[in-house]
């Protein structure tokens, strides 16, 4: 017998499906002849097995790597645990235990390493909601804690313009708070190390752990999590309607902003730095499930747990007012404006990647919402935007193209396009579980 949520699954989606055809919607639900949707529990395996199995298989060892498994998979993780499979559960279970008895294939770059053990701390934290604790391996818990103890304060912090800071990131998240007046706004960022490193001890703190192993980790972890409220309370800067956005202005003079203030890319662009720019929307897309983790640092209806809520619930108001474009009679799909203020010009122009000339686009980010992270916010009206979007698949090729980004000099191949193309099926079923989770 499949899972009462299963079914629930399907026949919502069956009947969105139904109700926007009375309505007259936009042709953009219909499925293609060559990849028919999920219909039923066997099929949303199916996809699981061509699309995930095969990735948890793997060893993480580079950096890229561990970034794009940290991205990728965490929708999937939290599918598993809410709708309480058990083959999936035990995937990501094998995938860990793997992880705990060789810690030494991890990257040695804190970003990827760090992207990475998020997904095995919200591992760890869901197999304790769910109370099946003997999912986690021995010994993950205490890699994880190490891993944010030497980033935290032993390993020396990188910083652009001067020697690494010796205390770690705790030493330059610090100075950053501290230091308004700099050579260059980006020197105050704080950035993505930082917050993973806060979501980590987040979801430490919530675990909690043996009586030892509370005793070894309570002193580190109140700690990043005291940083964590300081920076969220003095970096945020509400916005009209509820929302707010972080840190604004402090990208403007990065060279992947430079040209922020141009609508569209066009030879002989000029520089053209926004004052006041949010951060963009594709590495915002982290904050939904930052802030989840850092409610469950604290017990429910505390002040601190009151406090990481409020925040999830005015990013969800900034979303919705100002990065997410919906679907209309001039394009047939959701989309996003490239910056969390609602700005929408170009990003990374000139990006060593993507080569002279070429850069992102209005509306090229919108693909980072594809990965699920957005349903994190917890709503009714973001899961809703997910279940459309699902039931929209495969999208049309004119969103397809946005959704790509910037086009490659010798343009895109033909099998990009195609619904059963390995990056479109993650995509599929990234969307389609982020309905749910």
């Amino acid at each position: 017998m499949f899972p009462l949520k299963w079914v629930k699954l399907i026949f919502r989606l069956c009947f969105a499906s139904m109700v926007l055809a009375a309505l007259g919607a936009p042709a953009v639900f219909s499925w293609s002849p060559r990849e028919e949707p999920p219909t039923s529990a066997d099929d949303l395996h199916q996809l699981w097995s061509s699309v995930i199995d095969p990735t948890l298989r793997q060893t993480v060892t580079g950096g890229e790597q561990a970034q794009t498994f940290g991205t990728t998979l965490m929708v999937p993780l939290h599918a598993a645990f809410h709708l309480q499979d058990t083959q999936w559960e035990h995937t990501f279970a094998d995938h860990f235990s793997r992880l705990a008895a060789n810690p030494s294939t991890l990257p040695t770059e804190d970003l990827g390493r760090l992207q990475y053990l998020y997904l095995a701390s919200q591992f760890i934290d869901l197999a304790k909601e769910s109370r099946q604790q003997d999912l986690i391996p021995p010994g993950l818990p205490d890699l994880l804690f190490s891993a944010v103890q030497t980033v935290w304060v032993k390993e020396p912090a990188w910083q652009w313009d001067r020697q690494p800071f010796p205390g770690g990131a705790r030493e330059r998240t610090l100075w950053r708070l501290d230091n308004r007046q700099v050579k260059k706004s980006y020197l105050r960022a704080i950035n993505d190390v930082d917050f993973f490193v806060f979501a980590i001890a987040a979801d430490l703190k919530a675990y909690g752990g043996t009586p030892v192993q509370q005793k070894a980790w309570t002193q580190l972890l109140d700690d990043a999590l005291s940083v964590a409220r300081r920076t969220f309370t003095q970096e945020v800067v509400p916005q009209p309607g509820g929302g707010w956005i972080f840190q604004p202005g402090v990208w403007t003079d990065h060279p992947e902003y430079q040209y922020a203030g141009n609508k569209e890319i066009h030879p002989g662009m000029k520089p053209a730095p926004v004052p006041g720019i949010a951060e963009d929307a594709s590495h915002s897309l982290r904050f939904p499930l930052w802030l989840t983790s850092l409610m469950g640092a604290y017990p429910p209806k505390s002040e601190g747990y009151q406090f990481f809520e409020g925040l999830r619930s005015g990013l969800e108001k900034q979303f919705f007012n100002k990065v997410l474009v919906r679907p209309s009679k001039n394009f047939p799909c959701y989309r996003m404006n490239n910056f969390m203020d609602g700005n929408n010009g170009v990003y990374r122009y000139n990006y060593e990647s993507l080569g002279p000339g070429r850069g992102y686009g209005p509306y090229e980010l919108s693909g980072s919402m594809l990965y699920g992270w957005w349903a994190f916010l917890g709503t009714d009206r973001i899961l809703g935007v997910y279940r459309d979007m699902a039931a929209s698949f495969p999208w049309p090729k004119e969103c397809v193209k946005i959704y790509l980004g910037p086009e490659p000099p010798k343009g895109y191949s033909p099998s990009a396009f195609e619904p059963g193309s390995p990056a479109m099926r993650l995509w599929h079923l990234d969307v389609w579980l982020g309905s749910q989770i």
